[in-house]
Protein backbone atom coordinates (compact mmCIF):
# COMPACT_ATOMS: atom_id res chain seq x y z
CA UNK A 1 0.00 0.00 0.00
CA UNK A 2 1.57 2.79 -0.46
CA UNK A 3 1.90 6.62 1.15
CA UNK A 4 -1.44 8.08 -0.61
CA UNK A 5 -3.37 4.89 0.07
CA UNK A 6 -2.66 4.38 3.12
CA UNK A 7 -3.16 8.09 4.19
CA UNK A 8 -6.89 7.62 2.73
CA UNK A 9 -7.23 4.70 4.29
CA UNK A 10 -6.55 5.77 8.28
CA UNK A 11 -8.89 9.06 6.66
CA UNK A 12 -11.73 6.74 5.74
CA UNK A 13 -11.47 4.87 8.87
CA UNK A 14 -11.35 8.94 10.95
CA UNK A 15 -14.51 9.73 9.23
CA UNK A 16 -16.00 6.47 10.24
CA UNK A 17 -15.16 6.78 13.75
CA UNK A 18 -17.99 6.96 16.16
CA UNK A 19 -17.23 7.95 20.29
CA UNK A 20 -20.28 7.08 22.95
CA UNK A 21 -20.39 8.58 26.15
CA UNK A 22 -21.63 10.96 28.36
CA UNK A 23 -21.84 14.25 28.18
CA UNK A 24 -20.35 16.15 31.18
CA UNK A 25 -19.59 19.60 30.28
CA UNK A 26 -20.32 22.14 27.90
CA UNK A 27 -17.62 25.20 27.16
CA UNK A 28 -19.61 26.84 24.87
CA UNK A 29 -22.58 26.90 22.49
CA UNK A 30 -20.72 24.05 20.08
CA UNK A 31 -18.21 22.51 22.42
CA UNK A 32 -17.97 20.14 25.11
CA UNK A 33 -16.93 18.04 26.92
CA UNK A 34 -17.64 13.79 26.57
CA UNK A 35 -16.72 10.91 29.46
CA UNK A 36 -16.27 7.95 26.85
CA UNK A 37 -15.52 4.99 28.72
CA UNK A 38 -13.09 6.61 31.13
CA UNK A 39 -11.46 8.96 28.12
CA UNK A 40 -12.41 12.37 28.09
CA UNK A 41 -12.81 13.56 24.92
CA UNK A 42 -13.84 17.53 24.18
CA UNK A 43 -15.93 17.66 20.85
CA UNK A 44 -16.68 20.27 18.99
CA UNK A 45 -19.56 19.96 16.46
CA UNK A 46 -18.60 19.99 13.34
CA UNK A 47 -20.14 22.50 10.18
CA UNK A 48 -21.48 25.12 12.72
CA UNK A 49 -20.21 27.94 15.32
CA UNK A 50 -21.90 29.65 17.84
CA UNK A 51 -21.71 33.06 19.58
CA UNK A 52 -18.84 32.82 21.98
CA UNK A 53 -17.73 34.87 25.22
CA UNK A 54 -19.62 38.16 25.53
CA UNK A 55 -21.20 37.89 22.40
CA UNK A 56 -24.96 38.36 21.93
CA UNK A 57 -27.06 35.33 22.56
CA UNK A 58 -23.47 33.01 23.43
CA UNK A 59 -25.10 32.96 26.89
CA UNK A 60 -28.26 31.35 25.71
CA UNK A 61 -26.63 29.26 22.87
CA UNK A 62 -24.48 27.13 25.57
CA UNK A 63 -27.77 26.77 28.15
CA UNK A 64 -29.17 25.23 24.76
CA UNK A 65 -26.58 23.26 24.31
CA UNK A 66 -26.57 22.16 27.99
CA UNK A 67 -29.97 21.58 28.29
CA UNK A 68 -30.32 19.19 25.26
CA UNK A 69 -27.03 17.03 26.36
CA UNK A 70 -25.67 17.65 30.08
CA UNK A 71 -25.53 14.37 31.81
CA UNK A 72 -27.34 12.72 28.52
CA UNK A 73 -25.72 9.61 27.20
CA UNK A 74 -24.50 10.96 23.82
CA UNK A 75 -23.11 9.39 20.37
CA UNK A 76 -20.45 11.50 18.31
CA UNK A 77 -19.91 10.47 14.59
CA UNK A 78 -16.47 11.90 14.14
CA UNK A 79 -15.83 14.45 11.09
CA UNK A 80 -12.29 15.36 12.42
CA UNK A 81 -9.38 14.73 14.68
CA UNK A 82 -7.45 17.29 16.08
CA UNK A 83 -5.61 15.87 18.64
CA UNK A 84 -5.37 12.93 21.12
CA UNK A 85 -8.15 14.87 23.70
CA UNK A 86 -10.29 16.73 21.18
CA UNK A 87 -12.46 15.69 18.07
CA UNK A 88 -14.79 17.21 15.59
CA UNK A 89 -18.29 15.84 14.87
CA UNK A 90 -21.94 15.37 14.64
CA UNK A 91 -23.19 14.62 18.27
CA UNK A 92 -26.72 12.60 18.37
CA UNK A 93 -28.73 12.56 21.78
CA UNK A 94 -30.78 9.48 21.11
CA UNK A 95 -32.50 10.61 17.70
CA UNK A 96 -31.63 14.64 18.51
CA UNK A 97 -29.53 15.65 16.36
CA UNK A 98 -27.57 18.62 18.29
CA UNK A 99 -26.13 20.31 15.72
CA UNK A 100 -29.39 20.60 13.43
CA UNK A 101 -31.25 21.36 17.06
CA UNK A 102 -28.84 24.24 17.38
CA UNK A 103 -29.43 25.55 13.85
CA UNK A 104 -32.98 25.37 14.17
CA UNK A 105 -33.31 27.42 17.11
CA UNK A 106 -31.03 29.80 15.88
CA UNK A 107 -28.27 29.36 18.96
CA UNK A 108 -26.04 28.40 15.82
CA UNK A 109 -25.24 29.02 12.22
CA UNK A 110 -23.57 26.96 9.82
CA UNK A 111 -20.21 27.51 8.50
CA UNK A 112 -20.66 27.44 4.68
CA UNK A 113 -16.74 27.66 3.85
CA UNK A 114 -15.79 24.74 5.93
CA UNK A 115 -18.65 22.29 5.08
CA UNK A 116 -19.13 19.87 1.96
CA UNK A 117 -22.98 19.66 2.66
CA UNK A 118 -25.50 22.21 2.68
CA UNK A 119 -27.73 19.93 4.73
CA UNK A 120 -28.05 22.98 6.96
CA UNK A 121 -28.89 25.54 5.48
CA UNK A 122 -32.86 25.43 4.79
CA UNK A 123 -33.00 25.41 8.46
CA UNK A 124 -30.66 28.17 8.99
CA UNK A 125 -32.28 30.36 6.38
CA UNK A 126 -36.06 29.31 8.12
CA UNK A 127 -34.38 31.12 11.43
CA UNK A 128 -33.03 33.99 9.72
CA UNK A 129 -35.95 34.62 8.26
CA UNK A 130 -38.11 34.58 11.55
CA UNK A 131 -35.55 36.51 12.90
CA UNK A 132 -34.73 33.37 15.69
CA UNK A 133 -32.43 33.74 18.44
CA UNK A 134 -28.88 35.07 17.00
CA UNK A 135 -30.47 36.29 13.81
CA UNK A 136 -32.95 38.81 15.84
CA UNK A 137 -29.08 41.29 15.59
CA UNK A 138 -26.61 39.08 13.50
CA UNK A 139 -26.01 38.98 9.63
CA UNK A 140 -24.84 36.38 7.19
CA UNK A 141 -21.74 38.34 7.32
CA UNK A 142 -21.10 38.16 10.52
CA UNK A 143 -21.52 34.60 10.68
CA UNK A 144 -18.85 34.62 7.91
CA UNK A 145 -16.25 36.33 10.18
CA UNK A 146 -17.23 34.47 12.79
CA UNK A 147 -16.24 30.84 11.22
CA UNK A 148 -13.11 32.34 10.18
CA UNK A 149 -11.35 33.37 13.54
CA UNK A 150 -13.13 29.78 14.36
CA UNK A 151 -13.36 27.24 12.08
CA UNK A 152 -15.35 24.04 12.77
CA UNK A 153 -13.42 21.33 10.89
CA UNK A 154 -9.77 20.49 12.17
CA UNK A 155 -6.49 21.18 11.59
CA UNK A 156 -7.48 24.79 10.10
CA UNK A 157 -6.14 27.66 10.54
CA UNK A 158 -7.93 31.56 10.77
CA UNK A 159 -4.68 32.65 8.76
CA UNK A 160 -4.69 29.77 6.16
CA UNK A 161 -8.22 30.74 4.73
CA UNK A 162 -8.09 34.54 4.43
Amino acid sequence: MGPLSAAAFALAALAAAELAGRVIAVESGDTLTLDAGGRTVTVRLADISAPQGPAFFAPGARTLLANMTLDQGARVVVAGDPGAARVVGHVYVGELDVNLALVKRGAAWMCMEYTSSTYYLPFQNAAMRQRIGVWSQMTSFDTRVACRDRPPVAGASPAATR
